[in-house]
């Protein structure tokens, strides 16, 4: 007859194998959503099986990670850390610098993270040009490297591009999560 004691420990090591397996799982699948293109990651991501947007990311020094979203024709420059203390709601004035050209803006905040919509084409353009983005606040420069920007920014449209028509080519088919 087996020991209870038995039954006991199997149960917590069955629980623990599968929430290991239910965790690599996960990771697989976000490994395969995702690709590099220099210091860049690029990804699709999809709400209850429907497209939502496309990014570029990367992580820069002190914990500050930047991401350009793009949904649709619109594009969003976001900047986070969770060293930041932001008040939400709040809208902060910076210069965009990209080379010698600057605009002055306003991002807006959320607890450790800010955002502003690119919505100058001058501006778009010459994040692909331009060796480096810095973004000048009240208190620092944070300085963007856009290594491999034009290879990033050309796959970010891609992915966008690839990822809307998904459903319209086969209604039927989950469309494949890829950037």
């Amino acid at each position: 007859m087996p020991s209870t004691t038995g039954r006991t420990l199997g149960l917590p090591l069955l629980a623990a194998s599968c929430l290991a397996l239910l965790q690599v799982s996960a990771a697989a699948e976000k490994a395969g959503n995702a690709e590099t293109i220099g210091p860049w990651e690029i990804e699709a991501t999809y709400k209850a099986d429907k497209f939502d947007r496309c990014t570029i990311r990367q992580n820069l020094d002190d914990d500050i990670v930047v991401t350009f979203m793009r949904v649709g024709d619109g594009l969003t420059l976001l900047l986070s850390s969770p060293n930041w203390k932001l008040e939400r709601g709040k809208q902060y004035p910076v210069t965009m610098k990209l080379g010698v050209q600057s605009w002055d803006r306003e991002v807006a905040a959320e607890a450790s993270s800010v955002s502003m919509n690119v919505d100058d084409a001058k501006f778009e353009r010459s994040l692909k040009s331009a060796s480096a983005l810095n973004v000048v606040a009240a208190g620092a420069t944070i300085r963007v490297p856009l290594d491999s920007s034009t290879a990033a920014f050309d796959r970010l449209d891609r992915c966008v591009e690839k990822n809307e028509r998904a459903v319209e080519t086969n209604p039927f088919v989950v469309p494949a999560r890829r950037p």
